[in-house]
């Protein structure tokens, strides 16, 4: 069977380059998974309290200079004591000077959100290399984030239900801050 295109359209079977043209960049590190890729898997994996995912994103060596040590273990056992200590925390992702990054939020007692923290992230061969944290206020009300209020957030809006076992009241999630 033979199939004739479109008129204006010609069929290309294959395209090979000549020696001196570069191939066309699908990624800053040559892996396929750019850093937008890798800062929405690492929100998902981050809202979902998914530390095998979280993991899967990073190299072994990942560095964590606004943490005690570097490498897997030091990122893990942060992420652990953020989920326990702020158990409402979530992530959006969000973009600091046309930079991919995330923006950290908590949840106040009358169910409004306040921007916490600022996540930037670096990669190397498709993986997360660095995570940072900075201490810029000036940075973190800068990042151009997505509001809290999605449907990832309200699947697992109350964690603290999680670890008590005791089923909690939803709390308004768009309310405005007085």
């Amino acid at each position: 069977m033979s199939v004739s295109p479109e008129e204006g359209l010609r069929l290309v079977e294959s395209v090979e380059l000549d020696s001196d043209e570069e191939a066309p960049a699908e990624s800053m590190d040559g892996a396929g998974t750019d850093l937008e890729t890798l800062r929405d898997e690492f929100v998902d994996a981050f809202n979902a309290r998914d530390m095998d995912a979280v993991l899967a994103l990073a190299e072994d060596d990942v560095e964590c200079p606004d943490i005690h040590g570097d490498g897997a273990a030091a990122l893990a056992e942060e992420l652990l004591a953020i989920w326990e200590r702020s158990p409402g925390a979530i992530l959006t992702r969000a973009f600091l000077d046309d930079r991919p990054c995330a923006v950290g939020w908590l949840p106040d007692g009358d169910g409004a959100w306040a921007r916490a923290a600022l996540v930037c992230l670096d990669a190397t061969d498709g993986l997360i290399s660095v995570v940072t944290l900075p201490d810029d206020a000036d940075a973190l009300d800068r990042a151009e984030a997505e509001d809290p209020d999605g449907e990832e957030q309200d699947e697992g809006a109350d964690w603290v239900e999680w670890d008590s076992g005791t089923a909690t009241s939803p709390r308004p999630r768009g309310l405005e801050r007085p």
